[in-house]
C-alpha cells in the first residue's frame, strides 16, 4: 500500500495503523499516532521495547536521512538529518512514532504535569510493577511522589497506578485497573490499551477548537474543579485543582483526556518539532488545506514554514498548534 512520506512515516515499511473514518461529519477522520522527539532514538526505542515490551512497526531506526527541501519546511529545520521509530499500542488503535532529528539545533525541556501544552501516554496495563521495574531498567524515571505506584479508587479497590518519564521527560502513566478491563491485546501482553492526555490553558477555548475546528465529539468537564491528595501525589502536583473534558474523532475509539488545572504554578510548553521531549499528534482529515484555515481562524497557529501545506509524496501535509501549543500533524 502505498503510504505518504510524511516526516512521521518515512522509514520505509512502517505500518499505518489508525481508526479513521471516511463518513466522520468533521474535518477530522482518525488519529494516526501520539509522536514525540527524541535524543537518541537507540535508548529511547529500547525503553519501550524492552522496558515495556511494546513491538516495533515496519523497520524502524536505520541510519538517519537527510530531508528534502519539502520536509524541511513541513518541520520548520533546515539541514537536519532523521530517522524514525513505530509501535503499535495493544488494545489501542493509534501508534507511537519516536522521530529523531540530528545535524539541527535542538533544545530539550521537560514539563509538569500542569503545564499547558504537554502529553501524556496512559498504558494500562496487567502488572504494573512489572512495567515500573521495566521503566526503571531502561532509562526511565519515577514522576510520582514516593517513586511507587499509589492505590487508586474506593477503599475495596485494588487498582495502583503511577507516572512516570521516558529517557527524554515524556510522560506517560503506568495504569494498573483491576479487574483488567477487556482488551484486544495478545494475552501475554502486559499492555492492555492506550488513550491520550493533554493539558490545555483553558477548557472553553479548547473544547471550542476541537469541536468546531476538527470535529471532534467534545464532552466539556464539570464547571467544578476538584482535588484528591492521592492523585497529585501521583502526577506530582500537590495543591492542584483540576477538571477534566474529553474530545474525540467521531467513530473511533481514540479518546482525548484534556486537564485544565489551576491553584498550583504552570507555563507554557511548546518546543519545536525536532527538540527531544517535544509532543505531537497526527491527525488524518478530509481536506488539509481547509483544515488548515480552519485551525489559523480559530485560534490555533500555524508551524510548517511558508504557512501553506506542503507536497509529501502523494499528498499534502501540515504542522500547526491547537491553543495550548500541542503540536498538531495534518494530514490525507
Amino acid at each position: 500500500m502505498q503510504r505518504l512520506k510524511s516526516v512521521l512515516v518515512i522509514a520505509a515499511g512502517c505500518g499505518l495503523l489508525t481508526a479513521s473514518t471516511a463518513d466522520a461529519p468533521g474535518p477530522a477522520t482518525g488519529v494516526r499516532a501520539i509522536i514525540h522527539s527524541v535524543a537518541d532514538l537507540d535508548k529511547t526505542v529500547a525503553f519501550y521495547r524492552d522496558g515495556l515490551g511494546m513491538q516495533l512497526v515496519g523497520p524502524g531506526g536505520k541510519a538517519p536521512q537527510p530531508l528534502d527541501e519539502s520536509l524541511s519546511k513541513f518541520t520548520d529545520t533546515h539541514g537536519a538529518k532523521f530517522r524514525n521509530a513505530s509501535f503499535s499500542i495493544p488494545g489501542a488503535t493509534f501508534q507511537l512514532e519516536l522521530t529523531e532529528f540530528t545535524d539541527t539545533p535542538r533544545k530539550q525541556a521537560v514539563p509538569h504535569m500542569q503545564d499547558s501544552g504537554a502529553a501524556t501516554l496512559v498504558l494500562t496495563v496487567r502488572d504494573v510493577d512489572a512495567a515500573l521495574a521495566g521503566v526503571k531498567k531502561t532509562g526511565g524515571s519515577v514522576l510520582s511522589i514516593g517513586g511507587e505506584p499509589m492505590k487508586i479508587g474506593g477503599e475495596a479497590s485494588q487498582s495502583r497506578s503511577v507516572f512516570v518519564r521516558d529517557p527524554d521527560g515524556f510522560m506517560l502513566e503506568l495504569a494498573g485497573i483491576q479487574p483488567a478491563p477487556k482488551s484486544s491485546a495478545p494475552p501475554d501482553s502486559n499492555i492492555l490499551g492506550g488513550r491520550i492526555g493533554v493539558t490545555i490553558k483553558d477548557t472553553d477555548q479548547t473544547m471550542k477548537f476541537y469541536h468546531d475546528v476538527l470535529g471532534f465529539e467534545t464532552k466539556p468537564a464539570p464547571v467544578a474543579y476538584q482535588t484528591n491528595p492521592t492523585i497529585a501525589s501521583l502526577i506530582d502536583a500537590k495543591g492542584a485543582h483540576w477538571r477534566i473534558s474529553s474530545a474525540k474523532v467521531p467513530g473511533t475509539d481514540v479518546n482525548f483526556e484534556l486537564l485544565e488545572f489551576k491553584d498550583v504554578p504552570r507555563k507554557d510548553f511548546a518546543l519545536r518539532v525536532p527538540d527531544p521531549g517535544s509532543p505531537a499528534v497526527s491527525v488524518h482529515v478530509k481536506d488539509v488545506e481547509s483544515a488548515m484555515k480552519a485551525v489559523a481562524a480559530g485560534g490555533g497557529s500555524i508551524v510548517t514554514r511558508g504557512g501553506e501545506p506542503v507536497k509529501l509524496g502523494p499528498g499534502v501535509g501540515v504542522f500547526v498548534r491547537d491553543p495550548n501549543g500541542l503540536l498538531i500533524e495534518l494530514i490525507p
